[in-house]
C-alpha cells in the first residue's frame, strides 16, 4: 500500500510533468494539432484552388500568435512559394492565405477604393458633418476586371466592403457618437452597400491638424456590422 510520502511525491511528479508538457505545448504546439492543421490546409487548398496542385512543406508552430505556419509551393512553378497560417487546436481555421493576397489587383484596388471613398463620403456628409477621413477596403483579384474599371456598387468583389472612418469628436459626447454611428449605418444600408464592418474612431484634433486624417488622440471607438443594434455600451471610451 502506497505511503503518504510516496503519494505526495507521485502527486508532485504528475503536476511537474503536466506543467512541463503545458509549457512545451505553449512554445512548440503538439503533434495532434499540427496534424489537424495540415489536414485542414489540404482540404482548404483543394476546395479553394481546385485547378492547381500544391506541395505543403513541413510547418512550424508560431508560439507568438498560437498558430501553425506552412510554406506552400505551387507545383510546376518552383518560385511560387506562399505562406498559409492556421489558428485553432481542435478545429483549425485559415487565418492568413498568402496565395489569395498575392493575387489581388493592387493598382485597381487603389483606384476603386479612392472612387468608392469619394462616393460614400458624399453620401454620409448629408447627415454627419464632422467626418475627417473615410477609407473603403476593397478586394478584387487580378484579371477580374479591366484596369480602367470605375467603381460602382454592382461590381462583384472577393469580399464585402469594410469602412474606416475618422470623426472629429473634440467637442462630441458618447451620445453624439452613437447618433452619428446610427446615421452612418442607416445611410449605408438604405443605399444597399454590401459591407461587413464599419470601424469608427472619434478623435480629439488640434486646430492645425483638422485636415490630417491621423492627427489627434482617439476619444471614442466602435465597430459594427449592417445588422448591429447599436447601443451606447458599444462605444469604448479612450479619454
Amino acid at each position: 500500500m502506497m505511503t503518504k510520502k510516496k503519494l505526495i511525491y507521485s502527486f508532485f511528479i504528475v503536476v511537474l510533468t503536466g506543467g512541463i508538457l503545458l509549457l512545451y505545448n505553449a512554445f512548440n504546439g503538439n503533434p495532434i494539432s499540427k496534424f489537424l492543421a495540415k489536414k485542414e490546409l489540404k482540404t482548404y487548398l483543394a476546395e479553394t484552388y481546385p485547378d492547381e496542385e500544391f506541395y505543403i512543406e513541413d510547418g512550424f508552430y508560431n508560439f507568438k500568435f498560437g498558430s501553425y505556419d506552412f510554406n506552400v509551393v505551387l507545383i510546376g512553378e518552383e518560385d511560387a512559394e506562399y505562406e498559409v497560417t492556421l489558428t485553432g487546436f481542435i478545429k483549425p481555421e485559415i487565418w492568413y492565405d498568402d496565395i489569395y493576397y498575392s493575387r489581388l489587383d493592387e493598382p485597381l484596388i487603389e483606384k476603386l477604393s479612392r472612387e468608392a471613398s469619394e462616393e460614400v463620403l458624399e453620401l454620409l456628409e448629408k447627415e454627419v458633418d464632422h467626418i475627417v477621413a473615410l477609407d473603403v477596403e476593397i478586394e478584387v483579384s487580378q484579371g477580374t476586371y479591366p484596369k480602367d474599371t470605375s467603381w460602382n456598387k454592382s461590381l462583384t468583389l472577393e469580399k464585402p466592403l469594410n469602412f474606416f472612418i475618422v470623426l472629429d469628436s473634440t467637442t462630441k459626447t458618447k451620445e453624439d457618437t452613437l447618433q452619428s454611428a446610427i446615421a452612418i449605418q442607416t445611410l449605408l444600408n438604405e443605399a444597399r452597400y454590401d459591407y461587413e464592418r464599419v470601424t469608427i474612431n472619434g478623435n480629439i484634433l488640434d486646430e492645425e491638424g483638422k485636415e490630417i486624417a491621423d492627427t489627434g488622440y482617439v476619444k471614442y471607438a466602435l465597430s459594427f456590422g449592417p445588422n448591429t443594434k447599436l447601443k451606447i455600451k458599444d462605444i469604448s471610451d479612450h479619454e
